[in-house]
Parts: structure tokens; sequence; C-alpha cells
């Protein structure tokens, strides 16, 4: 056998070796998609080369229901940014409605109708969807016209860079848009810093 047939026969050799490979992984992979597998735990991959986000862990609801401090109004597309609010401000020892937090055996409708009412903060989360839920339009009108009367302060929490409608721009938002950063920590910290300032404290 020659020089040139000893290279070809490695290169023949090589490429058998790496279809057979190519073969085998390509199986493997359809066979984890027909079963369902998943990655491998804990291996922090989500199989197309990203990270697996982990969900977040709703707070537990607080003990009683009202009165509240603040009215947190958001859509159903908002709700897990809604939740990790409200976590944080009922961390900080402040009373927070929410309607997924509603107790059983309450009606949800009737409990927002008076956490409207008797809230001396409202924020509503705005999102993408937010002026296209009648509902969360309904408490809009409703906290902007507490807001008017002079017994409640209003205070859009933006959670995508949409802009905001009129009314709402108007306000000092808080920026919501970066949930797990510093910047995310100090806005939040903000927002219970002027809620826990005392009722007309220049400022207020």
């Amino acid at each position: 056998m020659t020089g040139v047939d000893e290279v070809n026969l490695v290169i023949a050799i090589a490429g058998l070796i790496a279809t057979v490979a190519g073969t085998y992984f390509a199986f493997h992979e359809y066979r984890q998609r027909r079963t369902g597998a998943g990655p491998v735990p804990g291996s922090g991959d989500d199989g197309g080369g990203g990270r697996v986000s982990e969900p977040l862990e709703p707070p537990e609801p607080p003990e009683g229901q009202g009165p509240y401090d603040v009215f947190v109004s958001y859509t159903a597309g908002d709700a897990d940014a809604a939740t990790l609010l409200a976590g944080q401000l009922c961390a900080a020892e402040l009373d927070v409605f929410l309607v997924r937090w509603v107790e059983p055996g309450l009606i949800p409708l009737l409990e927002s109708e008076r956490a409207l009412s008797e809230a001396r903060w409202g924020v509503l989360m705005f999102g993408s969807g937010t002026m296209s839920d009648l509902r969360v339009r309904d408490e809009y009108a409703a906290l902007l016209h507490r807001k008017y009367q002079g017994d409640l302060r209003f205070v859009p929490g933006r959670t995508t860079d949409d802009p905001l409608p009129p009314l709402a721009a108007i306000h000092q938002p808080v920026d919501l848009t970066r949930p797990g950063t510093p910047h995310y920590d100090r806005e939040v910290a903000r927002l219970v810093r002027v809620i826990r300032r005392p009722p007309g404290t220049a400022g207020a």
C-alpha cells in the first residue's frame, strides 16, 4: 500500500467515525424530544445555548385582608411583576392589596372596590397591554379620581418601555423594567421610602 493509499484510508475512516457520531447524537436528541426529557437538572442549560431562568417564587400572601397602604393594579400579563413588587412592599411592612391574594370565600371584585376606597397609595403596573384591559382601565380611572380628590397618591410602575398614557406620564413613575438588578432594587427602595414618609411631609 502506497503512502497516498494510506492517507486516503485514514481520511475514509475519520469520515466514517464522524458520520456514526453525528447519527448517534442526532438520534439521542430526537429521542429526548419524543420522550419529553429536558436538560440535565443543575446543568443550567436550556438545550439551546441559553440559561434556564428559575421561576419566581411568589411570596406568601399577607395574613389579614386590609386595611391597605398600597393598591397594586395590573393585567394578567404583568401578574408576576405585580407579585414581585407586592412581595417587596410587604417585606417593608406595608399592607398591600393584590387581587390574586384575595382569600377563598371573598369576592375579588368587592374586595378590589373596598381596597380602592381605602388605600393611601395606588401603583398601576403599566405594560404593553395595560390600556386594553377593561378592568384595569376602570381601576386606573378610580385611582386618578381619588388622586384628584386629594386622598391618594398615584404612582405609575413601568414594566416595559412603552410610552405611558398622558395622565400617567405627568406623574413620576418608578422603573420596574429590570427585576433582579440593583436599579430595580433602588426604584423599589425609593417607592418604599416615600410611602413610609409621614403624610404632610415636604415632598410628599
